[in-house]
């Protein structure tokens, strides 16, 4: 190794001083170059991590989310029409109750039909993985599969068969439950692992591009000062102002670069771990009220299995918002209009209290929590009705939208939900935004800057070699 650099260095001492400073020139130029390709890598690793996760993987989550919730809400529209009587007939047991509030619940079931269907088509039509595709075409068919079980369980309802009703209607739960409900599970699995896979890539790979950028920008500045010295020493000139240009410019540049990528980074963990993650929370959670609102209409409807009903209505619950051990939601919306901090509420709703970062969001999940023990004390007195053998004003409460009445309350519950995912919503849209702003252009701007800084560098030298022509 010494041997080596003693060769190297007396290689270096034969050469004469034009031919030193074209060497300087070559090298200026190549770490110029090193510069610019280090530069444009990073920024469109940067640039790509945005678009995944901006325009790939979460608006495919959120579609996965928004089928997940359009069918179940398909489904608990479909099981209160079989609870009122049919426009078609008259049926003695359940006349008391409103007949459908002229068609209103069946309309509601034709409106999400058709937003699940127009979604497939979109989701089919934008398959980003490979690990898409079966879930969409899943949920295709099976989508058709469910719709076809309601109508008999229409057809069955008109003619006053209950018995037929239920056997059709439950044989489409089966069809939803475990078949439609986890096809969307696994379309939005399939996003979240590349999203998350990306998101943690990227962390690593914008701290490699910005160490990289540093060294290679601070090499370029290094290069440049020896060279500026060199021409001092040998042409006793004691500055350069094309050589100091040149070195002010790449400073600026890296200045410039780091700022720009720490800024797209962090707006893109805005838009990840502050926006998205309570985005896909709330989402959950207004899929499995679908669920549960559906599971309270199956417990008046199939008295058989009411006992199985409550139990699924009370599991999906829990998921949504749990209170901790001896504690009501009651007090732990109490504690948090109160500004304290909460410990303990798990569910998707507890995981979104536990990452308030936006305005108006810290409210907006206590209205979310309000309006929930609001639709739970409603459904308290379904099933005290209907225990207290009261079927029909069970029923009634059950599908009443009128202010006080179950639907009504459950309305509320999405309402408070959906402002709530509107301020993350906003919030994740000016976040990715923003990053791309952090990063427009940079190609142009860092191909001019090393054209510039090369150009000066040739201005710097070459009068110093025409002294020596």
């Amino acid at each position: 190794m010494a041997t080596i650099t003693q060769k190297s260095t007396k290689a270096i001492k034969k050469l004469t001083t034009p031919q030193l400073i074209r060497s300087g020139l070559y090298i200026v130029w190549g770490a110029g170059l090193l510069l610019l390709t280090t530069t444009i890598l990073g920024i469109q690793e940067q640039r790509n991590a945005i678009k995944t996760v901006g325009r790939d993987a979460v608006p495919s989550i959120i579609t996965a989310q928004r089928l997940k919730d359009g069918m179940a809400g398909m489904d608990a529209f479909a099981a209160s029409e079989f609870l009122v009587p049919s426009s078609n007939t008259q049926n003695s047991f359940l006349e008391p109750v409103e007949k459908d509030n002229d068609g209103t619940i069946v309309q509601s079931y034709n409106e999400r039909y058709r937003s699940v269907t127009e979604r497939l088509i979109a989701a089919a039509n934008n398959i980003t993985y490979d690990e898409e595709r079966e879930p969409i075409q899943t949920m295709q068919l099976g989508i058709g599969e469910y719709v076809a079980k309601i109508q008999q369980a229409r057809d069955a309802h008109a003619r006053r068969d209950q018995a037929g009703t239920l056997a059709a209607y439950l044989s489409a739960v089966e069809i939803l439950d475990k078949t439609l409900l986890p096809a969307a599970d696994r379309l939005d699995q399939a996003n979240l692992k590349v999203l998350d896979r990306t998101y943690g890539e990227q962390r690593f790979a914008s701290a490699r591009s910005l160490f990289l950028i540093a060294i290679v920008t601070l090499g370029l500045a290094g290069i440049l000062v020896m060279l500026q010295l060199f021409l001092s020493q040998r042409t006793r000139r004691t500055f350069n102002p094309f050589l100091l240009s040149a070195t002010a410019i790449a400073l600026l540049f890296l200045v410039h670069t780091i700022g720009s990528l720490l800024s797209a980074s962090n707006h893109l963990k805005v838009a990840k771990e502050d926006a998205f993650d309570s985005m896909h929370v709330l989402r959950q959670a207004r899929a499995l009220a679908y669920g549960a609102n559906a599971d309270e209409s199956r417990y008046l409807l199939d008295v058989r299995n009411a006992a199985t009903h409550e139990q699924a209505f009370f599991n999906k619950l829990n998921q949504i918002a749990a209170p901790p051990s001896g504690q009501t939601l009651e007090q732990i919306i109490l504690l948090a209009q109160q500004d304290t901090k909460l410990t303990g509420l798990t569910g998707f709703l507890g995981e979104e209290l536990s990452n308030i970062t936006f305005p108006g969001e810290r409210q907006a999940v206590i209205d979310n929590l309000s309006t929930l023990s609001q639709y739970l004390q409603i459904d308290k007195q379904i099933r005290q009705l209907q225990q207290s053998g009261k079927y029909r004003e069970a029923i009634a409460l059950c599908v009443g939208n009128n202010p006080g009445e179950s639907n009504w309350a459950f309305e509320q519950f999405k309402k408070a939900n959906q402002k709530t995912y509107d301020v993350n919503d906003k919030a994740f849209k000016d976040a990715i935004t923003q990053g791309d702003q952090d990063l427009e252009g940079f190609e142009v701007k860092s191909t001019i800057v090393t054209i510039t800084i090369a150009l000066l560098v040739l201005l710097g030298v070459m009068p110093r070699l025409k002294e020596y022509s």
